[in-house]
């Protein structure tokens, strides 16, 4: 297992106005919670002679980078665990760590938007890059196949979207695409892909460990069916729109989400439009995010006398830590819970 290497964090997040910052370094050890991702190397430490170090933003993209090279790369995560990416503005030090990176793998779709001034930085010189939604069609923000029931006032079109800012909308749109077992495996494919251009020498391993992965994957999406066969309960709430693609893959209806955007506080009218939304169609539960603050999601299942579970887009927390396969059975038992 290689080093993730996670340092500083700078996030904001407001909910229902109360909102906070923290700003810091975090130092994992071997003791810490960075037993979750193996060893964690001093700052500017060079990767093991032969490996080949890669960047990737969120711990997602990680795991799939590490299934892939396994032992023959070193990888660093740049957006830590309990952090949402929404939200996250890289120190420094994280964008001088990418900067070393012969492979650089990021979602794209306006997800991750401080990645454009880290590539205009590094320059292409010896790097490989791997924007997983590029040529992928995205959905909205506001949409599945279908719009919200529960939209209300929440949605900015056009010259508004534009003025609500980075952090309030993707311009590209949904950017959630790893969320969907069977997408997960076209970005394992991309992954590979660019590793195979970096280290050509090593090509049969990272193809017969792509094929190892995406088996799994493929296993993970028949397992996901399944249980989704026993779902009584098709309509759900969330906190934002992070499922919107395993919605759609699974056959789910997202009757609308606390927040449209991150960083949009959810108005007065749009949280009684949930409320009512969550009367008429049964629902159970209001599913919250580990990365976001949980009160408004609380105060609207108080309100409409249903219970709070958690749905986790991003990983990194105990018991799945980086295990992108564990962390979907995670979500996979807190859907069978909301919805059978």
């Amino acid at each position: 297992m290689p080093g993730y290497f996670i340092r500083q964090l700078s996030c904001h997040n407001s909910v229902m106005g109360t909102g906070f910052r923290l700003t810091g370094v975090i130092l994992w050890g071997l003791l810490g919670l960075g037993c979750l991702f193996g060893s964690v190397a001093p700052a500017g430490a060079a990767p093991p002679a032969g490996k080949l170090l890669v960047a990737a933003t969120i711990v997602p993209l990680g795991d799939f980078c590490q299934q892939i090279g396994r032992d023959l790369v070193q990888v660093q995560v740049l957006i830590p665990p309990g952090a949402s990416p929404h939200l996250f503005e890289p120190a420094p030090s994280v964008m001088a760590r990418a900067s070393q990176a012969r492979v650089f793998v990021y979602v794209g779709a306006g997800l991750e938007p401080w990645a454009a001034r880290l590539l205009r930085s590094r320059g292409s010189k010896n790097l490989v890059v791997v924007e997983a939604a590029q040529g992928m069609p995205l959905l909205g923000l506001n949409q599945q196949d279908h719009h919200h029931e529960a939209a209300g006032a929440q949605g900015h079109t056009g010259k508004q979207a534009e003025q609500a800012g980075a952090h309030a909308t993707h311009l590209a749109g949904n950017p959630h695409i790893w969320l969907d077992p069977v997408i997960a495996q076209e970005i394992a494919d991309k992954i590979a892909r660019a590793l195979i251009q970096a280290d050509p020498d090593h090509r049969a391993q990272y193809e017969a460990n792509l094929k190892d992965f995406q088996a799994k994957l493929a296993a993970l999406d028949q397992e996901i069916k399944q249980h989704a066969q026993t779902w009584r309960l098709r309509d759900y709430v969330s906190f934002h729109p992070s499922f919107a693609y395993f919605a759609r893959r699974y056959n789910l209806h997202e009757v609308g989400t606390i927040e449209a955007a991150p960083g949009r506080e959810p108005t007065p009218r749009h949280l009684k439009n949930l409320v009512a939304a969550i009367r008429r169609y049964g629902i159970k539960v209001v599913f919250a995010e580990p990365q976001l603050n949980p009160r408004v999601a609380e105060v609207i299942a108080q309100e409409a006398g249903v219970k709070v579970l958690r749905l986790d887009p991003m990983g990194g927390a105990p018991p799945y830590g980086s295990d992108y396969v564990q962390l979907m059975r995670a979500n996979l038992a807190a859907l069978d819970e909301a919805l059978r």
